[in-house]
């Protein structure tokens, strides 16, 4: 067989085997928590909320080509821009999803940008679904820089946060840090992202 024979051969069956490759749930490993951002111009606030996705199958072995979803349909009053702002990703807005593919490591990076409803229920708790080859792999939380979804993150946003905390629950929109309570500490995260002015506007336009 010809080295050009050979090397096709073998590409053929990495790509079979991708393609037979069960995402474990157990193996591969998500984000606890994720930042719901905004953007600035055509670029999604990447410096505060993009995390990673590493998918691996049952015998710990990275998954390439898989399709990523990650699913923010049940959190309370969280709506998804029906524009990525990230190249290589898009936007599913039947299932409020944002999808990526991994690459010979197995790994996406990806960013969430949308924000919320001024007025929502309250929520807290796992809400995000994730999904790779349609295999759930797991559930993180969700919070929201840009509370009401419009503007940008701004002072509204901010009150929006005070009347959160001043409630006495641990709601999880405003649960900026992840650890399963609204403090000062959360105050000092929305403060720090929003100096950093990454989400300085909110999507065009979000998924019905």
């Amino acid at each position: 067989m010809s080295r050009a024979a050979w090397l096709l051969a073998s590409l053929m069956a990495l790509e079979a085997g991708a393609a037979r490759a069960v995402p474990s749930a157990a193996l591969s490993r998500i984000p606890s928590h994720i930042l719901l951002v905004g953007r600035t111009l055509d670029l999604a606030d990447t410096s505060s909320g993009a995390f990673t996705v590493a998918v691996r199958d049952q015998a710990n072995v990275p998954v390439a080509n898989s399709t990523v979803e990650i699913r923010i349909l049940n959190c309370p009053g969280a709506r998804l821009s029906t524009q990525s702002y990230v190249p290589g990703s898009t936007i599913r807005c039947g299932t409020a999803g944002v999808l990526g593919t991994t690459d010979l490591n197995g790994e996406v990076r990806l960013t969430v940008v949308g924000g919320g409803v001024a007025g929502s229920p309250a929520g807290a708790g796992p809400c995000v679904q994730v999904f790779a080859s349609n295999v759930p792999l797991g559930t993180a939380t969700l919070a929201y820089l840009d509370m009401d979804g419009s503007n940008g993150v701004g002072s509204t946003d901010l009150g929006l946060w005070l009347t959160d905390f001043g409630s006495g629950e641990d709601i999880g929109r405003s649960d900026y840090d992840g650890d399963g309570l609204l403090t000062a500490g959360d105050l000092s995260l929305w403060l720090t992202l929003w100096g950093a002015g990454g989400s300085a506007q909110s999507a065009a336009a979000y998924c019905p």
